[in-house]
């Protein structure tokens, strides 16, 4: 009894050094058919689930163009056959939109759309619409926050507390910054930006803990990139929006042991919710990431075929 007692400790002592496992569920969108706008890749997922739907928006590559597409069905099984929508706003051609992050923003009774644009180096911009389900209904471009250095701004992410929007995006690959907003502001009104984070890549997405533990009411998960291009993900915690933020693992989500992917990139939670606070549950996390084969991770970066799955964590 005493053995099984003692082998009982060290597996779960050897499970918490070895950090968090995951494993691939399911594949849930592939690249479009040839000569169309997602021909090459799905890239940058951003889900919601809304009246029986999964509503998912994306980065597109196809016809040497990125766009952002659209596409809904009430199951997972159904995405990949599902018609898909390029935004016709922000589709094709000079600047290019990508990135996009989606949610409702209950304070207006909007849908909003947050995503970035080459147009101005990375220029944060959104666009809103009252009928999520209706790609033609979203609004033109229009600038979110002003930028006003020369220093590379990517991957824009907004979420609210009670009284605030917080704007985070990652800036020079390496480290995260915030402005804010009231909520009656918003979308409007940022102000200066500040240093909150170090030590990422890319990909910053912010989440509020369903169950929040002491002093890690929020989540942050940022994309890290190893020798060879390989990504992975990293997770810090704060109390609050405004931080400190503290790093929790710099490995928390790394290679699989799947043949759909050896990468795990730019991704998001399945969320508990779809308004602005973006609740998640962090316990049992369900991760839609763009992935590839590893074999075929090799050539030019706009070349590479990115698909879209979903990984659970253990």
């Amino acid at each position: 009894m005493k053995l099984l007692h003692f082998l009982s400790a060290l597996l779960i002592i050897s499970a918490i050094a070895a950090g968090p496992q995951w494993k691939f569920v399911m594949p849930v969108l592939e690249s479009g058919k040839a000569d169309t706008f997602d021909e090459t890749a799905v890239k940058d997922p951003s889900i919601v689930r809304f009246q029986d739907k999964w509503h998912l928006f994306y980065t597109a590559r196809g016809l040497n163009k990125y766009s952002i597409g659209y596409v809904a069905a009430p199951e997972w099984k159904d995405l990949n056959q599902a018609h898909r929508f390029p935004l016709p706003q922000l589709s094709g051609g000079e600047p290019v939109f990508a990135a996009p992050q989606a949610f409702f923003f209950r304070p207006k009774q909007e849908w909003f759309l947050i995503y970035q644009t080459t147009g101005s180096n990375y220029q944060p911009v959104y666009s809103h619409t009252k009928t999520i389900e209706k790609p033609e209904s979203w609004s033109a471009p229009k600038p979110l926050a002003v930028k006003d250095e020369k220093a590379k701004w990517i991957d824009f992410w907004v979420i609210c507390d009670g009284t605030t929007a917080w704007l985070f995006y990652t800036r020079d690959h390496r480290d995260v910054y915030a402005m804010t907003t009231t909520l009656a502001a918003f979308p409007q009104g940022f102000g200066e930006p500040r240093k909150v984070f170090s030590g990422v890549h890319e990909a910053v997405h912010i989440y509020l803990a369903k169950s929040p533990r002491p002093n890690a009411k929020f989540a942050m998960l940022f994309e890290t990139s190893r020798e060879g291009g390989w990504r992975q993900y990293g997770l810090a915690s704060a109390p609050d929006l405004g931080g400190p933020w503290s790093l929790i693992d710099g490995d928390f989500a790394s290679s699989m042991n799947s043949e759909w992917s050896r990468d795990i990139s730019h991704g998001e939670l399945l969320r508990t919710g779809y308004d602005e606070r973006l609740e998640a549950d962090l316990v049992n996390m369900q991760f839609l990431i763009q992935g590839m084969p590893a074999a075929e991770h090799k050539g030019n970066y706009p070349d590479l075929r990115w698909r879209l799955g979903l990984i659970r964590n253990y």
